[in-house]
């Protein structure tokens, strides 16, 4: 699998009149070769055609929305892009239009949250007490071909549309400590064929080790970088257990002049390890007008990428009248949650970096008492009923060698959870 750098360009509609949205990841292999080319791109909105000159049009570079692909040419063969143009009556089109783009973001390959390089560790061996995940990725090493095996096995089903559409791929699989303790664990992977097989067992993501006590592990005196740690694995883990995520923190970062490109590196962290449409924030409108100050100041025009619609949803939310804010409030708490079950980090820490220290901790509740306790008596309007969330998944039972399509309708984890349950699991711990 060739490395790939993926540039985010948004095109605005070459019609007056329209001037929608389009965006476009554009692909390129660094030190490879990258062919020279373009569409024939048909707008969305007001069904107008246009050539577009892009790097790789036919493999690594998509059109992500705003408009469909009719046709694309190969500057290296000699006479396609006058054939493709004519073919679709657009010989008037300027030759030197000047499109109105706007460059984003690059990055390698799509940014992907990365379980196993964040330092600090949140599952520990209830028997023993040691840090469980590195021994965790360790011993995926050696059970990575099986996977893959497993995997290979079931996409020319996936691939004739015979087994289901998965949104994602679980793992389970067997663990045993050095002070041998059992039990099984919960390993989570996006289901994109491109990035099938997994190359790297750092590409899966440690969602649960079951017995493992969180309440027990995230308590105490934690510094700010270490809660920020800590954190980002909740997210990471909520993003796909629960499906949604309630972050109550009255600052993020510092409102000094100094700070303000820390404050907007800190927004940008939130933004990252949150998925938009599970997320709410609730935060003080001086917290958000200083992000905006500091955004400005350090070259980030918000107005500009709402514009180009390259605003993250979340932001753009507390940019409207139904955004989250509260002046009256200190409380920090963090949570993730289904119609059923609740998972809350509270404690003194705001979203800060250093090593200043702060107390957290960890609970559990059912749904109803963590609506009462934290969502009623900040005095906020939040519907119940439009929780649930349906999809499928591609489960893998690493240790007894079974893969099936498992449909989900009310939470990904109440799925899981009640297919472990389902398994002769009379040796697991609780």
């Amino acid at each position: 699998m060739f490395d790939v750098n993926y540039k985010t360009v948004v095109v605005k509609c070459p019609n007056p009149s329209c001037m929608a949205n389009i965006q476009l990841s554009i692909g390129k292999v660094p030190g490879g070769e990258n062919d020279s080319g373009g569409w024939i791109l048909e707008c969305n909105k007001c069904h107008m055609l246009f050539p577009y000159a892009v790097k790789n049009p036919n493999d690594y570079s998509r059109v992500d929305h705003g408009a469909t692909v009719l046709d694309s040419w190969d500057n290296e063969i000699l006479g396609d892009k006058q054939e493709v143009i004519k073919k679709h009556n657009l010989e008037s089109f300027p030759e030197d239009f000047r499109f109105d783009n706007l460059l984003y973001v690059e990055t390698g390959e799509f940014e992907r949250p990365k379980f196993s390089d964040i330092e600090e560790n949140i599952f520990f061996c209830p028997e023993c007490g040691t840090h469980i995940e590195p021994h965790v990725y360790s011993q995926l090493t050696h059970k990575l071909t099986s996977v893959n095996e497993t995997i290979e096995g079931y996409m020319p089903y996936y691939l004739k549309g015979m087994l289901g559409d998965p949104d994602s791929i679980i793992i389970l699989s067997d663990y045993q400590c050095s002070c041998e303790f059992k039990t099984k664990i919960v390993l989570y992977k996006s289901f994109k064929e491109n990035e099938l097989p997994i190359e790297d067992e750092h590409e899966l993501i440690l969602i649960d080790v079951i017995g493992a006590k969180l309440e027990t592990n995230i308590d105490g005196i934690y510094n700010r970088d270490s809660c920020l740690q800590v954190l980002q694995k909740l997210l990471i883990r909520w993003q796909v257990y629960y499906n949604r995520v309630f972050l109550a923190v009255p600052f993020i970062g510092f409102d000094f002049k100094n700070r303000e490109a820390q404050r907007v590196e800190l927004w940008n962290w939130i933004l990252k390890n949150t998925v938009p449409h599970k997320t709410t924030l609730l935060t003080r409108r001086a917290t958000f007008n200083s992000f905006l100050e500091g955004s400005n100041n350090t070259g980030l025009d918000i107005s500009v990428l709402k514009s180009y619609g390259l605003l993250n949803p979340t932001l753009s939310e507390l940019t409207e009248k139904k955004a989250l804010f509260k002046t009256d409030f200190h409380a920090k708490f963090y949570a993730g949650f289904d119609r059923m079950n609740s998972e809350v980090l509270v404690g003194s820490f705001n979203i800060h970096e250093g090593g200043y220290v702060e107390n957290i901790h960890f609970k559990k509740y059912d749904f109803g008492d963590f609506f009462l306790k934290y969502i009623l008596k900040m005095n906020i309007i939040f519907d119940p009923r439009f929780i649930d969330e349906e999809g499928e998944f591609l489960l893998i039972d690493e240790s007894n060698k079974r893969v099936t399509i498992e449909k989900y309708n009310t939470s990904r984890r109440n799925k899981i959870l009640e297919i472990i349950n389902g398994i002769d699991n009379k040796d697991l711990p609780n």
